[in-house]
């Protein structure tokens, strides 16, 4: 048998790493690889190939095509023949307009962001998949840590995004995009490229392209900085999530109309997706205690605030709204 490049092993091993870290798939589990056609999402489906043999997990391809620019179905139906072309079972999502209406209160990427996780989870349950991977990078955590820092995020925000997530996998969070474009370039496999990614009009963009690297040459070795400190804040957040759970149920109004599930897990789906994706569904209203809100520490206060709202399917209020919240008792 050949061996694997070595790029490939490198992405294999880390991957691995990430996801015996995390709690990853078990044996006979399903995994569906949302797939675009760029680099990152190729490298992740053939990194997933080389473990998903010895470890008995079923694999499958699903993408959305968001209708949004030219050249999106051709990226869909790229990825289709990719996945046919390995034997794998494919799901491609058509979005139009009305799939995105409904999250246009989050701006357009938000929008299609959370348009595009709305179709996913459907295809992978159809698939019979009951895990769903991205190719989220090491680079995309850095981006993510500066956009938390510019919009005035608090530690939570700053623990970006994780490698679990109830049932979201991103088994690359720990690689570099210059190594998942390495493996696919020794594999033979030419990518897509979104030319949404090169206009510097959307922020994230604006910070790939001039911030980042500029804090690279301030400072070589920012991005894995970056993720360090996504790492550190995770860290203290799970330490959090008990006490930040006990404060919500004691300051819960009883009989509330809607309620909030006090069981459900604080970044399952159905609360937020950590990279920002709203719910695909509510759990209702929350009734919140003033006094009881007003005799927390205010650090755990907010952080109430916030769960409550995550929880109830609604969108979590930034610092000055929470602010305004915890206010309230005192008026």
């Amino acid at each position: 048998m050949t061996r694997a490049p070595a790029e490939l092993r490198l992405l294999a091993g880390r991957a691995a790493r990430a996801l015996a870290g995390a709690g990853g798939p078990a044996a006979g589990d399903g995994v569906a690889v949302a797939v675009s056609g760029g680099a990152d999402s190729l490298a992740l489906l053939h990194t997933l190939r080389a473990l998903a043999g010895p470890r008995d997990w079923r694999l499958a391809v699903v993408s959305v095509d968001h209708g949004l620019r030219p050249g999106s179905a051709a990226d869909a139906a790229f990825v289709a023949d990719h996945a046919k072309a390995l034997g794998l079972p494919v799901r491609v999502a058509t979005l139009g307009p009305a799939d995105l209406e409904p999250h246009r209160r989050a701006g357009p990427e938000g929008a299609a962001r959370a348009a595009r996780y709305a179709a996913l989870w459907p295809a992978a349950d159809q698939l019979g998949c009951h895990w769903l991977a991205t190719g989220h990078t090491l680079d995309d955590q850095a981006e993510t840590v500066l956009l938390q820092l510019l919009r005035g995020a608090g530690p939570d925000g700053l623990a970006g995004m994780a490698v679990r997530n109830d049932r979201l996998l991103r088994p690359l969070l720990t690689a570099r995009r210059a190594e998942t474009r390495a493996c696919c370039a020794v594999i033979g496999l030419t990518w897509r490229e979104d030319p949404t990614n090169a206009d510097d009009g959307p922020l994230r963009n604006r910070v790939r392209h001039h911030l980042l690297p500029l804090l690279e040459d301030l400072r070589p070795g920012a991005a894995q900085t970056l993720a360090r400190t996504a790492a550190l804040a995770a860290d203290e957040r799970a330490w959090l999530t008990p006490l930040i759970t006990e404060a919500l149920t004691a300051a819960l109004v009883e009989g509330a109309a809607g309620g909030v599930d006090s069981q459900a897990p604080p970044n399952s789906p159905s609360a937020t997706l950590p990279d920002g994706a709203p719910t695909t569904r509510g759990l209702g209203a929350a009734r919140l205690d003033a006094e009881a809100l007003a005799g927390l520490p205010v650090a755990l206060a907010r952080r109430v605030v916030r769960e409550a709202a995550r929880r109830a399917g609604e969108p979590v209020p930034d610092a000055a709204a929470t602010d305004r919240i915890l206010g309230l008792p005192a008026d």
